[in-house]
């Protein structure tokens, strides 16, 4: 598992910040909160995220570059999707507790913000209304996504 670093700079977020779905609706105070806890780290194109199977550490953020979903049997792999920047991806193994259940690898050198297990843990300790608010934009984000899932399952 690579290490994340903590992200030094928050300000270099604020650019994508509108394009962070489950950090939408937050006040100011309560994103700098969020900026506090977030790490970051690099993927070379080709590197491997996340592998099916493992224990999920954390929610990713692309801050710039483009990451693979695949969906692996040990023989076949299909990309299902591409994540670019703003997307976020893991937060649906993370938050049901159960090991990854896909792939994710870096489509070109990408940059990531991390959100870890831990961080999220913390939230849920010392500051429990914020934490309620993101785990509802994260239900509205596993939501949408779960739209998109069945919409390539009509289409197939």
């Amino acid at each position: 598992m690579k290490s994340f670093a903590p992200l030094d700079d928050p300000a270099s977020v604020h650019s994508i910040l509108s394009r962070i779905s489950f950090l939408g609706g937050l006040s100011e105070e309560q994103l700098a909160v969020i900026m506090g806890l977030l790490e970051c780290g690099g993927f070379a194109k080709g590197e491997m995220i996340a592998r099916r199977g493992e224990e999920p550490t954390h929610i990713f953020i692309i801050a710039s570059g483009r990451v693979d979903l695949l969906i692996e049997d040990g023989e076949h792999s299909v990309a299902k999707r591409t994540f670019e920047v703003g997307d976020c991806f893991g937060e649906a193994a993370l938050l049901s507790l159960v090991n990854n259940t896909a792939s994710f690898v870096a489509a070109e050198d990408s940059s990531l913000i991390a959100f870890s297990r831990q961080s999220l843990n913390r939230l849920h300790r010392e500051n429990p209304d914020l934490f309620c608010r993101l785990i509802l934009n994260l239900a509205r984000d596993l939501a949408r996504k779960l739209q998109y899932t069945d919409e390539i399952l009509l289409r197939h």
